[in-house]
């Protein structure tokens, strides 16, 4: 590839539509990792919760048994 300074205009135009297409792409791509980490994070709390939950039941049956 010839250096910037010796580039023909359409050449330039070129480059830049191919970096645009490339910026596109990228910004495509973070959105979906940005929505799949939120559905990742929104699962891993539902374990949590789930989780909590068990526990908190599990004391309570044990409290009832000393009942």
């Amino acid at each position: 590839m010839t250096s910037k300074t010796q580039m023909t205009k359409a050449q330039l135009i070129e480059a830049l539509t191919d970096a645009e297409n490339k910026i596109v792409s990228l910004e495509k791509s973070v959105e979906q990792m940005e929505a799949e980490k939120v559905h990742i994070g929104a699962k891993l709390l539902d374990d949590e919760q789930s989780n909590m939950v068990s526990i908190l039941k599990a004391q309570i049956v044990e409290l009832e048994s000393k009942l």
